[in-house]
């Protein structure tokens, strides 16, 4: 009989994938994802594939320690905690799931746009203070005929700004490492640098991958581009952009409004600048927690398994030496 291969798992994924999973691996569960557990786990059983989700770091001295491994796949889309420079140098394949949570990250994105332009968190508030006269105060902001910069014009972005065009009448600016003419033409969408885009639009949403050139990519010296009546939306990740540079925009007017869906570090300290700020909305990293994108990021045993099997993968984020 043939020996499974050992596929370690570090977090639960949909049952029906792991059902398929079982059927095809022996499925080895670390008690805890600290690096010494990984690689003594990765030496002593022989590990040929990963999938790890959001927590556990597949560093080099991991990989190193992995002689069988063949394949890292990850449940979701962001490989920054995946070393794939090793993993490449290692001849391992590294895959994901780029098309499973466009939907539902996209709509939480319009979630936390709509709830900064109509205050809905302060209106919330205020009916069960019994404060009407907030209204009179502050004035929702009326979509139609408004700027969107979309920092990232890939899958999540697209959708995102689809719903702009399409379903609110908005005007849409890009940046992007690529030109997309066809979206350009259909969405009537312009390209345009990272500074005309932070100071000519109403609204900035960012959708790019967190990688070492998008680190940091937005601080205290690209939020002064911004106009003071501008809403900045980060639903990507939280290293992307200085969390205390949009806090003390805030602060001092300079911004009015940021919603985030992710932090640094994932679970914020009580000391986060951004916990204690007026005018920030923010979600516990939740965008893509849908069922559907759930069992859609859970189709990454699909590629493992295509990788064990000897084939080529059919989503690679790498091209690993052999």
């Amino acid at each position: 009989m043939k020996t499974k291969p050992a596929v370690l798992l570090t977090e639960n994924i949909h049952p029906k994938y792991l059902a398929k999973l079982e059927r095809y691996a022996r499925v080895v569960r670390p008690p805890d994802l600290s690096q010494a557990t990984l690689i003594n786990i990765a030496a002593a059983e022989q590990i040929q594939a990963i999938i790890v989700r959001t927590k556990g770091d597949i560093t080099r001295e991991v990989l190193a320690a992995s002689p069988h491994l063949k394949v890292v796949g990850r449940h979701g889309i962001g490989v920054d905690h995946i070393d794939l420079s090793a993993a490449t140098e290692h001849g391992v394949w590294v895959v994901n799931t780029p098309g499973a949570s466009r939907v539902a990250a996209a709509e939480h994105t319009w979630a936390m746009i709509l709830a900064l332009a109509k205050n809905i968190p302060a209106g919330d508030s205020a009916v069960r203070s019994g404060d009407f006269g907030i209204r009179e105060r502050r004035k929702s902001l009326q979509l139609e005929g408004k700027t969107l910069g979309v920092i990232g014009l890939g899958r999540i972005g697209t959708t995102v700004a689809t719903t702009a065009v399409k379903g609110f009448g908005m005007r849409l600016l890009y940046n992007d490492l690529l030109r997309f003419p066809v979206k350009e033409r259909r969405l009537g969408a312009r390209k345009v640098s990272l500074k005309a885009l932070l100071s000519k639009s109403d609204i900035v949403t960012i959708h790019t991958p967190l990688d070492e050139s998008t680190r940091g990519m937005i601080g205290a010296r690209q939020l002064a581009w911004m106009k003071p009546t501008a809403f900045f939306v980060n639903c990507a990740r939280g290293a992307i952009v200085d969390a205390s540079a949009v806090a003390d925009a805030l602060k001092r007017g300079k911004l009015a409004g940021a919603a985030f869906d992710v932090f640094v570090p994932e679970v914020p300290p009580p000391d986060h600048p951004l916990l204690n700020v007026v005018g920030a909305v923010l979600s516990p990293h939740c965008a893509a927690q849908t069922a559907e994108a759930n069992l859609g990021y859970a189709a990454v045993v699909e590629d493992v398994l295509r990788v064990l099997a000897g084939r080529v993968p059919k989503f690679p984020v790498n091209s690993p030496q052999t």
